[in-house]
Parts: structure tokens; sequence; C-alpha cells
């Protein structure tokens, strides 16, 4: 029959799929030597993520070291700023007196004098700074230094082609070095008035400030001079030593990850040549069994041929005797009119006998591969023919069968009795496999599909046997109780009617099987 040569069909495709172990084992090498690859990569990967991690701290503490280094050179500032706003006083009040400053005091400053605030202040040099600090009565104090009197305590930390020390005057716009020189540096500034403790000045900047052209780190200060003004304090250094160590670590880095990736790579291909070894090994015993699971579908899909044939022929030789049964079972009908009992029998072999021949038409034309009738079947109407017909072997056996069919459900197209004699065959193996006292389950939805739900709390089914369920011959009845047929010939009605079949475990104990067709002709997703 059509089932059964669909069914080898099935199976040569499953025995060509059984050849996928040895393109999956070389997959499997790939994914192996890619893995390698990828564990080196992430090797490099979180080491040189390291390196960084510890560049970027190593900087951060040398910025902080800057900052510290930058407050300290404030603090003296302050205290030599201090100085000179007192001297002024001090000699403003001698000025009050009368007296002359002394020479010690005015020893260290290129104008110290007091002067009526209507007179002009006396020029000084430009690298100088001068302040005029008005007095009362109309007097003013010049005072004026020399920016290398203030920077000739901080040479000491200039340090040439690596580190410098810049004041940056109240209200000047360039920065004043130790050695005497003087530069510019928006950053700089900006930096100070944005209030930060250190800033990062990248090689071009760097250069410009007179340093190597490398990476520098500037630690930020404000000074308050009092009446002498608000004065700005850079200590800018190059990271050289820091950069160096960071090229030492990364040499030292890439050796690591040389020997590491070596040892990697030794290891995995060790596994490779392992692995493949087993591959052949594995192919060599996929192939023996390939040929094996071959010539046990070959005997079985020879004996399907042969089975299908004879019923075939089974089907054709009923037709005969069936219609000599309902001739006579019409002629009785008309003969026991008076007896009603009689009626009722004579009328039910006749229906019988006729569902009997609609059967046999619908198998035979299942066989041919003719499609289906295309009309419209209510899914209660199944339902209801098919718990009628297999009732009295749940009565029987002592199982209870429930029925959830709800409203407006969609029609299906098909042939209602092979579809209702689908749904026994569902019906009866959950009926089989159930105790008495036992419980069977028929749920039917509706949407794009019509599902009929057998479920049962019987034995249960394997998921590796769920999956050959619908081979011909395959039963799991014992004592060979079934002939493993009933559920292949369900699967080519529902595979008939463009519909699908699904046989597996249901939790906690129990099979459920699920019939999905197709609402008003459509094909299910």
């Amino acid at each position: 029959m059509r089932y059964s040569l669909t069914s080898a069909t099935n199976d040569g495709l499953r025995a060509k799929a059984d050849l996928a172990p040895s393109r999956g084992g070389r997959s499997r090498t790939h994914w192996v030597a890619w893995a390698m690859i990828g564990a080196v990569g992430a090797i490099a990967a979180i080491a040189y993520w390291d390196e960084q991690r510890e560049s970027q701290a190593a900087l951060e503490d040398f910025a902080l070291e800057q900052a510290t280094l930058a407050r300290s050179v404030a603090a003296e500032l302050h205290a030599r700023l201090a100085l000179a706003g007192r001297d002024a006083m001090v000699a403003a009040e001698l000025e009050e007196q009368g007296r002359a400053p002394p020479r010690g005091l005015l020893e260290g400053y290129l104008e110290l004098r007091v002067r009526p605030s209507r007179e002009e202040a006396m020029p000084v040099e430009p690298r100088a700074f001068q302040a005029s600090l008005p007095l009362a009565g109309g007097r003013t104090v010049d005072l004026a230094l020399s920016m290398s009197s203030l920077t000739a305590g901080f040479r000491a930390i200039d340090r040439p082609n690596a580190a410098m020390v810049l004041l940056l005057p109240p209200g000047a716009g360039q920065f004043h070095a130790a050695d005497g020189r003087v530069v510019a540096s928006e950053e700089l500034r900006a930096a100070l008035e944005r209030g930060e403790a250190s800033l990062r000045l990248p090689r071009p900047q760097a250069a410009a400030l007179g340093l190597p052209r490398r990476t520098a780190v500037a630690g930020l200060a404000w000074v308050d001079g009092g009446r002498l003004g608000r004065w700005g304090v850079a200590v800018v250094a190059n990271a050289q030593r820091q950069r160096d160590r960071e090229w030492r670590a990364r040499w030292r880095l890439l050796l690591a990850v040389l020997v590491a990736g070596g040892l990697v790579l030794a290891f995995g291909g060790l596994a490779l040549r392992k692995q493949r070894k087993e591959m052949e090994l594995e192919r060599g015993l996929a192939i023996a069994e390939l040929q094996r699971r071959r010539d046990e579908r070959l005997e079985r899909a020879d004996r399907a041929a042969t089975l299908g044939t004879f019923a075939m022929g089974i089907a054709h030789e009923i037709s005969t005797p069936l219609g000599v049964i309902a001739g006579r079972a019409e002629q009785l009908l008309a003969q026991v009119s008076s007896d009603e009992r009689a009626v009722r029998a004579a009328r039910a072999i006749v229906e019988q006998t006729d569902r009997i021949h609609q059967v046999i038409r619908a198998f035979l034309g299942l066989a041919r591969g003719d499609s289906p009738p295309d009309q419209d079947i209510s899914p209660p109407e199944i339902v209801a023919g098919a718990t009628a017909l297999c009732e009295h072997r749940f009565a029987r056996a002592g199982v209870t069968l429930e029925a959830e069919v709800p409203d407006g459900l969609p029609p299906v197209r098909g042939d209602r009795r092979l579809l209702e004699h689908a749904l026994v065959n569902l019906l009866l193996n959950a009926c089989d496999a159930c105790e008495p006292g036992g419980r069977v389950r028929l749920e039917v939805g509706g949407g794009d599909t019509v599902s009929f739900a057998v479920s049962d709390d019987g034995i249960g089914i394997a998921r590796s046997d769920a999956a050959r369920a619908a081979e011909p011959f395959f039963t799991t009845k014992p004592n060979g109780a079934g002939a493993g047929l009933g559920l292949a010939i369900v699967s080519e009605i529902v595979k008939h009617h463009r519909g699908r079949l699904a046989v597996g475990p249901r939790a906690p104990r129990g099979t459920v099987a699920r019939i999905e067709l197709p609402a008003d002709g459509r094909r299910p997703a």
C-alpha cells in the first residue's frame, strides 16, 4: 500500500542522514581548530586588556604624584608671596615713620618703595612681577619681583627633558618657567580654570613646552597670594619612565602569549590527531551499521509492498460478500417490518456493511494516491463518529473516555471515514495502554489548524520509541499483540489530508498523540 512505500522512502532519507557522522566529525575537527585559535586569541585579549589596565593605573598614579607635587610647590610659593607682602607693609610703616627701609629688607626685590598714588609706577623688566598696593593717606607701595627669584627654589624639581615648574602670575597670559623661559599653553590655563588637579598632555603639546615628544602629565594647583593676587602652578613631567615600563611589559606579554599559544596548539594538535583516528573508526562503524539498517529497510519495504498488494486484493474480494450481506439484510428488512427489534437489527447490518464498503473504497483511494474528497467536515462529527465506534472497547476495558470539543471550531476538508478511522486507532491505542480504572482524554482545538490530541495515563512511551512509532511493523505491545501497522496507517491518512501526526511521552506519565489538520484546506505551519 502507499503508506508502506512512503515509509520506505523516509527510511531511505534517514539512511542518507546516517552518513552525517563523517561530515559531523569533520565539522567537529574544524570546530576544535577554531576553538584553539579562539583560546589563543582570548589569552592574548585578556593579557592585552590587563596590560592596558595596568598602564592606565600607572598613568593615574603618576598624575596623582604630579598633583601632590604641584600642591607642594603651591604651598612654597604661598609662603614666598606672603613674605613679600609682609615686607611691603613693613616698608610702608617705616616710610610713614620717616625712616628708610634697611638694606636687608630691600634685597631680593627689583623695586620696593612707597609713593604718592598720583605718581606713576616705575617700569620694570618684562620678566618680572609688579604689584601696586594702595595704602591709607593716598599712598601706594610698589613691589617688583623677578620671576627668577620666585622660581629659584623650584629649580631642583626641574630636570632637563623630563620635568619643569611653571608659574602663572595674576592677569598674565603666559607661564614662567624656572629656567627663565616664558611659554604659552591654553590647555594648561583652561584646565586651571576648570579646577582640575591634573591634565594629560599629548605629544605635540608636550613638545610645545620644551619637553620630549612624549605623553606628559601636569599637576595643577592655585595659590592665593592675598593682596598679591591669585597665582597658578603647573608641574609638568613626561611619562617616559612609565612608557618604557609599558613597552617592557608588552614584550613580556607577547612572549607569554607566544608560549601559551604554542602550548595550546601543541596539545590541540595531539588532540586533533587522536580525534581524527576516532572519527575514522566511527565512520567505519557507521558504514557497517548503515549497511545493516539498509538491508533491514529493504526487507521491510519488500514485505510492506507485498502486504499492501495482498491487502488491496483482500479489499477487492471483500466487496462481493459485503454486497450479498447488504442485499440479504434489505430483503430481511422488508419481511420483518412488523417486528421493531428485528427491523433495528436489520438496519444496523445494512448501515455497518455500507460503512465497511465506504472505508474499503477510501483505503483503496489512499493506496492509489487519489486526492481526498473536497468536502467540509465538522470536527465534532469526526469525534462523535470515532467515540461511538470504540466506546464499547472502553467500557469492556474499564477505562474512562473524556472528550472536550469546544464550539465554533472551523471545519476541515477530506474523507470523514478515513479521519474517523485514524482517530479510532489513536483512541484504541490509548485504551490498550491503560490499566482498568485509567483515563483517556480527547481534546480538540481550533485556529489556523484543527488539532485532535489523545492523551492517556498509561505506561507511556520512550522518546526513542516515539520517533519510530509511525514506522510500519514497529510496535511496543508485549508478546506481539500488535501488528505495528496502526500508527503507520494513521500517519498516511493524516499526510493524505495535508496534516501531521506527533507522538510523544506525557508528563508525569502516559502518552499523547496529536493530529493536526489544516482548517478550511490551509496547510499547517
